[in-house]
């Protein structure tokens, strides 16, 4: 008898010994995926798709027969609970009808989502950890596993005492009985998701391990310590240096018994895309949709199997400042082998460049300055009609210095002139010096968007001059006269950022403007709607780093 430990999933195939003639092996899943966590969280982009691509390597790979697959996408907690009282029936059922010691039954609760130091978050609603382990405790199974990918899940596995373990030999004589909780990060940690992965980094290397990645025998067989330590290793290595820190893997293992502990068997697929030898890098696997299927890092010397569907493939290989690729088809139920002679050179992904927040951020503006011209309208609430030359009451123009402190927040210096002419003998010019603040609500992990919306509000100085009189041929004779007042100002809008130097913004919103000591053209008060178009260069390298 043997307790397992440092490994995760420590039953994903676990106790999964097909040899054995006489024991059918049943391996049911549950899989969720939620992009919304609340409303004072921000929205994911890929726990859906983490999911999805979760449930598709499992059925693939892992023995899951698609009936035995349960997909749930952004369910109510009602749902979640609902589909678990299901899984308990199922596999109470099977076991019932197949007999006392008839059947192997093994139940994989796959969560990818938001979740905090108490429980998963469903929307508005959480499902608490205690009650997770308490229906996992319920399933009659004979390896329960559960695997979440979200922020502090690392709490689930303290729960009733979780905690690590060294490894555990195997063979191939019995089954292994038990529990596998494996989480995303620890408990104090936040779980993060790459628009260059289109995935989060856990699952995206857990489900390249499974597909092949992590198979440091050769044998085409993925075993669970070959799938924990690549999945912990490349998660822990691409995170180290994210704006969000370095996510470690964590897990709680509890099992008995012997035997191999495989997770996937690669040769489950039809089709085999095998990395040759000669070649070493890193190595990008895209399917026909572009789509990042695998990713791994591969010695000279060694080859890789992939399990893969029948299709046309693009893989890339990175060694320092070169890029090699290769356009392959494989066919179905055939094997291929990529060698060095079908790669050709090719451009470096800018993304790759672990370093280079210019080249992984294009529109990324964290320490980054900004200079614009703006143009636009400031409705003074006096009713003259606009003209094109001698002055109006509605047209504006400046000049405004942007600095962006981060992502989401910068300050504001600008320049604004408005000139008014409120009858024939009167003109007014007013200046603007109003210094502001500027946040971005949707800035979280949003460093790639090219739109970025914002609000700002700005507090400065007013100076009005005043010409009151008439001009006459060459000569012209009035009265001179300067008061100065303060202003401020609430707008809303958003930035396009066309390239990395080039943005045009608009925006919108209301100047408050205390009165003038004395007239300025006629009038004492200027407040009023106000809209800006600008149009803006942006210079300096910023300090942003890849999410």
């Amino acid at each position: 008898m043997t307790r397992t430990g440092c490994l995760f999933l420590c039953s994903l195939l676990l106790g999964a010994n097909r040899a054995e003639a006489d024991t059918t092996l049943q391996r049911y899943t549950l899989i969720v995926g939620a992009n919304f966590g609340g409303a004072d969280r921000p929205v994911l982009k890929y726990g859906v798709s983490d999911a999805e691509r979760f449930a598709r390597v499992m059925v693939d790979l892992g023995g899951v027969s698609p009936e035995h697959n349960t997909i749930l996408k952004q369910p109510k907690l009602r749902d979640l609970i609902d589909a678990l009282d299901q899984l308990t029936r199922r596999v109470t059922d099977a076991g019932r009808l197949a007999g006392p010691g008839a059947a192997r039954t093994e139940v994989i609760v796959y969560y990818s989502g938001h979740a905090d130091e108490k429980g998963l978050l469903l929307g508005e609603d959480r499902y608490s950890y205690v009650s997770l382990r308490n229906r996992l405790d319920q399933i009659p199974a004979d390896v329960r596993i559960a695997v979440l990918d979200a922020c502090a899940s690392g709490a689930f596995t303290r729960i009733k005492g979780g905690r690590a373990r060294p490894p555990f030999l195997v063979d191939q004589s019995t089954s292994m009985r038990g529990h596998a909780f494996l989480t995303s990060s620890a408990a104090t940690e936040v779980a993060q998701e790459s628009d260059r992965i289109r995935a989060s980094y856990f699952t995206h290397y857990l489900v390249s391990g499974l597909r092949g990645a992590a198979d440091l025998s050769g044998d085409g067989r993925i075993t669970l310590n070959e799938a924990y330590q690549f999945a912990f290793s490349e998660t822990l290595g691409r995170t180290v240096d994210s704006r969000g820190g370095a996510q470690h893997p964590s897990y709680d293992i509890n099992m008995s018994g012997t035997g191999d502990v495989v997770m996937t068997d690669v040769r489950q697929l039809s089709a085999t895309l095998v990395l040759g030898e000669e070649v070493e890098g890193r190595f990008f696997v895209r399917n026909a949709a572009q789509e990042l299927i695998v990713e791994v890092y591969k010695p000279y010397g060694r080859a890789v199997s992939l399990g893969v569907e029948p299709g046309a493939y693009e893989v890339r290989v990175e060694q320092d400042k070169t890029a090699l690729l290769a356009k392959v088809s494989v066919a179905d139920g055939g094997r291929l082998v990529v060698d060095r002679k079908q790669f050709n050179p090719t451009t470096v992904e800018p993304t790759r460049s672990r370093g280079s927040a210019v080249a992984a951020l294009p529109y990324a503006v964290e320490g980054r300055h900004r200079l614009e011209l703006r143009l636009g309208m400031w409705r003074t609430n006096t009713n003259v009609a606009p003209s094109t030359g001698i002055g109006t009451d509605d047209v504006v123009g400046g000049l405004q210095y942007t600095r962006y402190l981060k992502e989401n927040l910068s300050i504001t210096f600008a320049v604004e002139g408005l000139e008014a002419q409120v009858s024939n003998a009167a003109v007014s010019d007013i200046a603007f010096l109003p210094v502001g603040v500027r946040w971005n609500p949707l800035s979280f992990g949003r460093q790639l968007d090219g739109i970025k919306p914002f609000v700002t509000a700005g507090l400065g100085p007013v100076i009005g001059e005043s010409v009151d009189g008439h001009t006459s041929n060459r000569y012209g004779y009035g009265n001179v006269s300067t008061s100065a007042t303060v202003g401020s100002y609430l707008r809303g809008g958003a930035d396009f950022h066309f390239a990395r130097s080039f943005a045009i913004g608009v925006d919108a919103g209301y100047n408050w403007l205390a009165d003038f000591d004395q007239p300025v053209g006629g009038r004492t008060n200027f407040s009023g709607f106000s809209m800006h178009l600008g149009i803006g260069w942006l210079f300096g390298s910023g300090t942003a780093t890849r999410p």
